[in-house]
């Protein structure tokens, strides 16, 4: 998929499961069959801030760093329910039977980037954020607190959007 069609994708999953910007992401993943860990993730894994395992019947489990910031944890979040909606979900919907998926948030493969492009539009939506770089003046921490994600995130999305 391109950058473009993962963005809008991203945004249209988020409004379809109720998320809001910048509200609390535990519910989407009870709501999906997942469920959240914090763990020290360098003792069983070689993930430095996340990951997500994804069983034969859909259920999943997100792990998350326990050494990781709210911000980070949620973009963390967002970035591992793309793994689940791009790599599971949909490769199945189009008849593609996927086993058990195990994804570790390292590197920088297209699966990554894909997943990435996925947790900015699931989380600062396009047209919501351009709404928000308007009605704060394009502040950049006015824009990470609204949508609950870093000040990088939210400059990396304003540069995505062509916000200056």
């Amino acid at each position: 998929m391109s950058k473009a069609s993962v963005d809008a994708l991203a945004a249209s999953v988020a409004k379809n499961v109720g998320y809001d910007a910048g509200s609390d992401l535990y519910p989407i993943i009870t709501k999906l069959g997942g469920s959240l860990v914090v763990t020290n993730l360098w003792e069983v894994s070689d993930a430095t801030s996340g990951s997500i395992r994804i069983e034969q019947d859909g259920s999943f489990e997100i792990a998350l760093a326990a050494h990781t910031g709210s911000d980070r944890d949620r973009f963390t979040i967002a970035h591992e329910l793309g793994h689940y909606v791009l790599h599971y979900l949909l490769p199945n919907q189009n008849g593609k039977h996927t086993g058990p998926i195990e994804a570790k948030r390292y590197g920088s493969g297209r699966v990554e980037w894909e997943a990435n492009w996925f947790a900015a539009g699931f989380l600062m939506p396009a047209e919501e954020f351009k709404k928000a770089w308007h009605d704060y003046g394009g502040s950049i921490s006015a824009l990470a607190e609204v949508f609950g994600v870093s000040t990088e995130a939210a400059r990396v999305r304003c540069e995505t959007l062509n916000l200056k």
